[in-house]
């Protein structure tokens, strides 16, 4: 009898013990949210959740994010350039590892300013402060880098990555072996300054984020220009700029674009023809609120993820565009 009483003992001791430890992870998550981050929901665009870090000490919390990408199990890749590594996370938020450290020597990182990932799980990361690209496999294991000029955003699609750099578009194969290389720096249509962000459709075409020249441009596989929305301005506050500050981009499977405007806190809709369809969220620091974000990444299923930069977190939403 007393063996039995002992026994129910344990089990609601047990329990007890499961309830406050669910209460501490609840009111962790509350308490590690920043002030006023409420959730702001609108019809096209829901938020999931958030990623602050990995845990609350300050080298444990991201520091300006500057962008993000998914591999195809849905895990998320963070280039967290103030701290100078990747972080990767589970498509649920669960931290699982970093990728790189601060050094100047082989695999190491300064200020990695992109992070792409390959079918066969390989990591690629351009730092822009050491004009490398460095190739990771898929545990985070340093595997070789490459040298170019000032690199930004890149991207790998159709078995090729392709690099946006201070002036150029860059097309390599996955060993990081250079295939060819469009445009030079400048303002004309076909030129591009400082273009921070690039997507690629199933049949090549390239539609690149023309990042100071304040446009997105369009080409053939083959680099032929197809299509310019936006032209540079000669002041800031130019009434008839396309966008404020275009950067990250993303494709669907519809074949829509989804295009960060840092300056105007937002995503742009856009479709493959350059027509715009929506505008999505506005600048605070609730969830579903930008400050200045810098970068975007589609997963599958309306699933996005948003490095908003200055907010020092990455969002998760899910977009409705029908």
């Amino acid at each position: 009898m007393q063996r039995i009483s002992l026994k129910s003992f344990l089990v609601t001791l047990l329990v007890i013990l499961m309830i406050m430890a669910a209460l501490l992870l609840y009111l962790y998550y509350i308490l590690s949210r920043p002030l006023g981050a409420t959730a702001v929901d609108t019809k096209q665009m829901k938020h999931v959740f958030s990623i602050y870090g990995y845990g609350t000490k300050t080298d444990e919390m991201l520091s300006r994010p500057t962008d993000v990408a998914f591999d195809d199990e849905g895990n998320i890749y963070i280039a967290d350039a103030g701290h100078a590594r990747v972080l990767v996370f589970r498509s649920s938020g669960q931290y699982l590892r970093k990728v790189g450290k601060k050094g100047f020597g082989k695999g190491e990182l300064m200020e990695p300013t992109g992070v792409t990932t390959s079918k066969d799980g390989r990591i690629y990361v351009a730092d822009k402060a050491l004009s490398k690209v460095v190739i990771y496999d898929g545990k985070g294991k340093f595997q070789s880098e490459f040298k170019v000029m000032v690199p930004f955003k890149p991207h790998v699609e159709n078995g090729k990555l392709y690099l946006t750099t201070y002036g150029h578009i860059m097309i390599f194969d996955l060993k990081g072996r250079l295939l060819t290389e469009w445009g030079k720096r400048g303002r004309k249509e076909g030129e591009f300054d400082c273009p921070t962000g690039i997507a690629v459709d199933k049949s090549g075409k390239v539609y690149v984020s023309d990042t100071l020249n304040l446009r997105i441009q369009a080409f053939s596989r083959s680099g032929e220009l197809l299509w310019v929305k936006g032209k540079p301005a000669e002041d800031i506050k130019a009434a008839d700029r396309a966008f404020g500050l275009p950067g990250g981009m993303a494709m669907d499977e519809k074949n829509l674009l989804y295009l960060i405007d840092a300056f105007d806190n937002s995503i742009k809709v856009i479709d493959a023809k350059g027509k715009q369809l929506a505008t999505l969220g506005k600048k605070g620091v609730k969830e579903g609120e930008f400050n200045q974000p810098s970068s975007i990444a589609y997963d599958q299923n309306g699933i996005f993820a948003i490095a908003d930069k200055f907010n020092d977190r990455v969002q998760v939403v899910k977009i409705t565009i029908e």
